[in-house]
């Protein structure tokens, strides 16, 4: 049974995950609403007859029930309409489309209406396969224990905090201009050659043997940068042209999901990595690389960014926890928690075309965790090999990376941190 059931759905994973591919980045225009049927029509199949006996069965069971809402044809046909900023950009008068913010302004007021609904079909239908709202359907079947992951966000806020209301101070940050504003914690590029600097990456830490395997693209995009394993080994990245360091330290990033997509030696549903290994190893690899390449300025220099962004994240985390319980009061919470970076928070309606209230729920704590993982890996690793590089690479292989999600993420990295 269990054999049957991962054969077809794995059939259909790789199918959409090129699908996505191509439709963000090579024009196409496949419907993934249609994949997604398909793909919730074989969940609703093996519901009731795929028990959790052992670790694989148990990984099918946890997918089986998240895709019973994720590829629900009510969420996926909104997600999905959502997904298209051209089902809401018609007719936006040409002065806010000159001004990003007062676009995404205009944007977020048309489609709010949609993200609310969307929110509550996920909560209602969570509820239908036993979980009490859909933030607790996410944390359950990606193995994470919400106590641990809130007292997690609200630590990495208080001890961060304080440098962050300096750092905004230091920069000038705003919060209409946030993203681009982080480009301000810069150093001469010229001599930071991307291509020479991921191969030196990639040679300190051993892993020779994926530069012919993974495709880098750099374009202008909306995302800043996205990796993805279309087929097994086949891995793709687009990159934003590399202008500052928040590009780099993005590059970085998205290289770490590509080594953890590469390294990983399973099949199967074993392949399918949950968001929190997934994005913890990637935020990982945005820490390292900097440690192992660069002096002790451009260093500083990225740990401001990265401090600045995942103490953003943390709040954002913590606003969506308690946005999912109180949708009505939306603006209110959005107030209240992004006002402690200690910015004038107007406009807060803007919250409805953040996608990761729509397209990604549930997610972006994941960052979080990657960026308080790294603080320890980091110490483990010096203190264990020193600066022996080789065996840092052999260490992640052999105990994070090789048997995908065979073992529960959590115990991969218990002997370097335990959550607490």
């Amino acid at each position: 049974m269990i054999e049957e059931f991962e054969y077809a759905y794995m059939k259909k994973y790789w199918n959409i995950q090129l699908f996505q591919w191509c439709n963000y980045f090579e024009n196409g225009n496949y419907d993934l609403s249609l994949i997604d049927n398909e793909m919730f029509n074989i969940v609703h199949k093996y519901y009731c007859l795929i028990k959790p006996i052992d670790r694989r069965s148990k990984i099918a069971y946890l997918q089986i029930k998240k895709d019973l809402v994720d590829k629900n044809p009510l969420v996926s046909e909104l997600r999905n309409r959502i997904d298209n900023q051209e089902n809401y950009n018609k007719s936006i008068p040409p002065q806010l489309e000159e001004n990003r913010y007062n676009y995404l302004l205009e944007l977020s007021s048309r489609m709010k209406s949609d993200v609310v609904k969307l929110m509550n079909i996920r909560n209602k239908l969570s509820k239908e396969v036993g979980y009490s709202s859909y933030p607790e359907l996410v944390f359950k079947t990606e193995e994470i224990n919400k106590e641990m992951l809130v007292n997690l966000l609200n630590s990495f806020v208080e001890e961060n905090i304080n440098k962050v209301l300096k750092l905004i101070a230091k920069y000038n940050i705003k919060w209409k201009s946030w993203f681009s504003d982080l480009n301000k914690i810069s150093v001469p590029m010229l001599d930071l050659n991307p291509v020479e600097l991921i191969n030196q990456f990639i040679d300190k830490l051993g892993f020779n043997c994926i530069k012919e395997k993974i495709q880098i693209n750099y374009m202008e995009h909306e995302f800043s940068g996205v990796a993805s394993e279309i087929s097994p080994k086949n891995i793709k990245i687009v990159a934003a042209p590399i202008h500052s360091l928040s590009d780099l330290t993005g590059l970085f990033h998205e290289l770490g999901h590509a080594i953890s997509y590469y390294f990983n030696e399973e099949k199967g549903l074993y392949r399918i990595l949950p968001a929190s290994y997934d994005e913890a190893m990637a935020v990982v690899m945005e820490h390292l690389a900097p440690q192992i390449l660069f002096d002790e300025f451009i260093k500083e220099k990225i740990s401001e960014i990265q401090v600045l962004e995942y103490t953003r994240c943390a709040i954002s985390s913590l606003y969506e926890f308690e946005l999912w319980e109180k949708p009505e009061q939306a603006e209110e919470l959005y107030i209240k928690h992004y006002s402690r970076l200690g910015l004038n928070i107007n406009n807060p309606s803007i919250w409805a075309c953040d996608t990761f209230r729509s397209i990604d729920p549930v997610y972006i704590h994941n960052y979080v965790i990657g960026a308080v993982l790294s603080k320890y890996l980091n110490k483990y690793l010096v203190q264990n090999y020193r600066y022996d590089y080789l065996e840092w690479g052999k260490w992640l292989i052999n105990n994070i990376y090789k048997d995908g999600r065979k073992r529960i993420f959590t115990e991969k990295i218990s002997e370097v941190y335990a959550f607490k």
